[in-house]
């Protein structure tokens, strides 16, 4: 999905020069918009003090379709690591708030979880309101660890901000080109949203992209969420010829460009990277998707993923776990685990950046795209890498390329990709 704010971040970028690549709220909530999920089961035979960790989600408003499975998957990760040990012995409670898309609402509840020292870490899944969030919490001493993001002006910017997936700019761009190229197509196409002007601020860096994959441009069409119909749209991707159609705009609006396209008789790929990969476009009967993944892959064999998948069916069996958003969350305090392995008897918000600044080329096995080193006083490494997927007949399944992996994996679902900036 294109929020507003993320395609105002790509048009400051391209300005700028950048190479181009590519709480949930409870009912009887607090008022600030925060909801603890209480620990419960094997947590009481956890005697050493409380954890809590904030999560900062849209679970509700514009880019919940994207944002809002993370939420589910920091109380299912809550439950399954209570269960086991807790953090060295610590119980742990996540406190999430939903901003509700609304950048107001998000500064509020922002600044409530920087207010409470005893909410450690924080982890940060708003598309469309980081950056009005990030204004508060550059100037907090708390660690904001993953999980989505989109902006590089926070991402790979702030040292209080550790990234653990790309940035959206200008990762994800080329990787709806190379992804292309993974599927075989040879001829690329992209709908943009009409409703902003910042929504076709890449559409200059399209064509040297698509050189370099290969790939012919077929040029964009502009594509109002409030039209009736796209017929006229569709009509001119197939007399255009084009076998990869990019959805930069809305889920909902794609799912109904999708059935309309279909309609007229196209009957190649469609784009959705990031955010757009959503059930909203994935649950569409026969649909072919390809692009890029923020969060590792829920499909794979290998031990750490179907340990997440197990959990997430086990403590949030109703939860839509088969999205990026809830795998990039997971990962998120997933490494916050990691670097609390060790953490005293009474872990205090140093002890979060202590164990950060104490990992080298983490990637978690491959749940990171990237083998991250954080160094003390400075920003995260760009993240360059992510995981490049096909979904066709119902089935998601690993597009990877046949270069280098981006973290310690070299085969099978976990191996990433990374792009590298053109010019």
């Amino acid at each position: 999905m294109m929020s507003t704010h993320r395609s105002r971040t790509l048009m400051r970028s391209a300005a700028a020069g950048v190479g181009i690549v590519l709480l949930a709220a409870a009912c009887g909530g607090n008022s600030d918009g925060t909801s603890g999920s209480s620990s419960t089961g094997s947590a009481s035979n956890l005697t050493k003090s409380e954890i809590k960790l904030g999560l900062l989600i849209s679970k509700t408003g514009s880019s919940s379709s994207s944002d809002a499975p993370g939420a589910d998957a920091a109380t299912a990760w809550q439950e399954w690591v209570n269960a086991n040990g807790g953090l060295n012995g610590h119980p742990v409670k996540m406190v999430v708030s939903d901003d509700k898309g609304d950048p107001a609402t998000s500064v509020a509840n922002a600044k409530a979880m920087a207010a409470d020292t005893t909410i450690l870490a924080i982890t940060s899944q708003e598309s469309n309101t980081e950056v009005a969030v990030s204004d508060v919490l550059k100037k907090e001493n708390v660690a904001v660890v993953g999980a989505t993001g989109y902006s590089p002006t926070i991402w790979g910017a702030l040292p209080n901000y550790f990234s653990t997936a790309p940035a959206g700019f200008p990762t994800d761009v080329l990787a709806q080109f190379v992804s292309a190229k993974a599927v075989g197509a040879t001829t690329w196409m992209a709908g943009d949203c009409a409703e902003v002007a910042a929504c076709k601020a890449t559409v200059p860096l399209r064509q040297p992209a698509a050189t370099s994959m290969g790939l012919s441009y077929k040029g964009s069409l502009s594509i109002s969420a409030a039209a009736p119909s796209y017929t006229a749209e569709c009509l001119k991707v197939v007399k255009a010829g084009a076998d990869f159609m990019q959805l930069a705009f809305s889920p909902d609006a794609a799912k109904r460009f999708i059935n309309d396209c279909n309609a007229q008789g196209y009957e190649g790929w469609y784009g959705a990277t990031a955010g757009s990969v959503s059930g909203v476009l994935t649950k569409i009967d026969g649909v072919r998707l390809a692009g890029g993944l923020h969060g590792f892959p829920w499909w794979g064999d290998e031990p750490a993923v179907a340990q997440y998948r197990d959990a997430m069916k086990e403590y949030a069996p109703d939860a839509d776990y088969q999205t990026p958003s809830a795998t990039a969350v997971w990962a998120a305090l997933e490494l916050i685990r990691k670097a609390l392995a060790t953490v005293s008897d009474s872990p205090t918000r140093q002890d979060v950046f202590s164990g950060l600044y104490g990992l080298h080329d983490e990637d978690l096995g491959g749940l990171l795209p990237q083998k991250m080193t954080y160094a003390q006083g400075k920003p995260a490494p760009q993240v360059m890498c992510l995981w490049i997927y096909r979904l066709e007949d119902g089935k998601f399944s690993s597009a990877a390329l046949t270069g280098p992996s981006g973290n310690s994996v070299s085969s099978g679902t976990l191996k990433s990709d990374c792009v590298k900036p053109l010019g």
